[in-house]
């Protein structure tokens, strides 16, 4: 005898849901090949290449860094020395601006000294204190061919002490963008080389970064004092270096 038992609706809805995923089953492949098709250009192999270059400019000035340094043995006493000192030089910088000399900045600062100490010390008072009193000037030389004129009065006055001479370019920025061409092309050749090597083609530029400009200090003389004072010979030129860092994509010849 046959027994006949209708579909409730707990069983209608199940079956609906095992049908709706047996078609999304169905259709994953082509999903997930549509994807793989889709995503190849972030796999596509790179090439990077650090690049260099260098600019040459003719410097157009000198920066000299100096002092006017004032002792004593108390703080008052090298405050008030330090201003005769830096009254005398102020006037001696001010002469000189027709040698195209000019003060960009100056600093004043104290300094306190001990003397030495033994380990052990003698019974009795320990050592004063000493203080000294510097102003440190930075000078801009507009002419280099009074530059040596310069640093011969200013060393000859017995109050400036002279310790740097560097140069400089007026447009830096010219020379920077010279070696920044230069350090790209450099890449480019570089990437344009390796690649035929390598029998690939270069694609297009992914990515520029590590993008680095900037001048190479010459420093001229340091320390001159007026016993030995030697004329200074302003470099020919000064140097300035670029690097950068390029990516391509890269793919196999046709």
């Amino acid at each position: 005898m046959a027994i006949w038992r209708g579909i409730t609706s707990l069983e209608l809805t199940m079956r609906k849901t095992i049908l709706a995923l047996s078609i999304a089953a169905a259709m994953l492949p082509p999903i997930c090949a549509w994807a793989q098709q889709a995503l190849p250009s972030s796999r596509q192999a790179l090439l990077s290449v650090e690049g260099t270059g260098r600019a040459e400019a003719k410097p157009d000035y000198a920066r000299l860094t100096a002092n006017v340094t004032a002792k004593a043995a108390t703080l008052e006493a090298a405050v008030q020395a330090s201003q005769g000192l830096v009254s005398r030089a102020d006037a001696l910088l001010q002469s000189l601006k027709d040698e195209t000399l000019g003060v960009e900045s100056s600093n004043f600062s104290l300094a306190e000294t001990h003397p030495p100490y033994p380990p052990v010390p003698p019974q009795g008072t320990p050592p004063a204190p000493s203080y000294t009193a510097t102003t440190t000037y930075t000078l801009k030389i507009g002419k280099l061919d009074h530059l040596n004129a310069v640093i011969e009065k200013l060393a000859a006055s017995g109050v400036v002490e002279m310790h740097a001479v560097t140069f400089h370019v007026q447009d830096e920025r010219g020379a920077l963008d010279e070696a920044r061409r230069k350090a790209v092309a450099d890449a480019r050749h570089q990437a344009e080389t390796l690649a035929d090597a390598a029998g690939v083609r270069l694609d297009e530029i992914t990515a520029i970064s590590n993008v680095r400009a900037t001048p190479r200090p010459y420093v001229a003389a340091a320390e001159m004092a007026s016993a030995r004072f030697a004329p200074v010979q302003p470099p020919s030129t000064l140097d300035f270096d670029a690097t950068v860092v390029m990516n391509w994509h890269i793919s196999p010849k046709p």
